[in-house]
């Protein structure tokens, strides 16, 4: 099981732990915007008690969140449980509206129960969005943000188990102007 990176006194698990633990972690670097260099990179993980497959931390998988096809996808392997979570983490600070998870091929694999935490510092953060069903239309979860922010880092964490996987063809980025 790979070693659990965050560590913070508040409620969630931060980036706190020893920098040995970071190299252990599954990442990835994927494109942003169009014309652009590799914006974010990718970590999944669980704080829950029910730790995710080992599979869907690969750094194949991760890629496959944000690889332009809807023909692959990141996904837990395993149900859903309270604790998952995803983490983007850009390369430079970015201002974010939202976010566009798109799991249409597999439209049961979404989130019954979100919440959406960003931190223009990785070290502060603050809910930016909360969701349940009603954020899912056809396998397309649509996150939209209270307000724009710039952002270091973006964590949307499942807070209801569901006996289905959750599964990520396409991750979009809404970009603020």
């Amino acid at each position: 099981m790979p070693a659990y990176l965050y560590c913070d006194i508040f409620r969630r698990w931060r980036s706190v732990c020893a920098l040995a633990a970071l190299a252990a972690m599954p990442f990835v670097s994927c494109g942003g915007q169009p014309g652009g260099d590799a914006e974010f990179t990718l970590i999944a993980e669980s704080m829950g008690d029910v730790p995710m497959h080992e599979d869907a931390l690969k750094i194949d998988n991760l890629a496959k969140a944000h690889d332009g096809s809807m023909a692959t996808r990141w996904t837990t392997c395993t149900n859903m449980n309270p604790g998952f979570f995803v983490e983007i983490r850009f390369s430079r600070p970015r201002k974010v509206a939202g976010l566009l998870l798109n799991s249409e091929p597999s439209p049961f694999d979404f989130p019954r129960k979100f919440t959406v935490e960003a931190s223009a510092d990785g070290k502060n953060w603050e809910e930016v969005a909360r969701g349940g069903p009603e954020a899912t239309q056809k396998g397309i979860t649509t996150i939209n943000f209270k307000e724009p922010r710039e952002v270091e880092s973006i964590i949307i964490t499942v807070n209801k188990a569901v006996r289905f996987w959750w599964s990520i063809y396409e991750l979009q980025i809404k970009y603020a102007e």
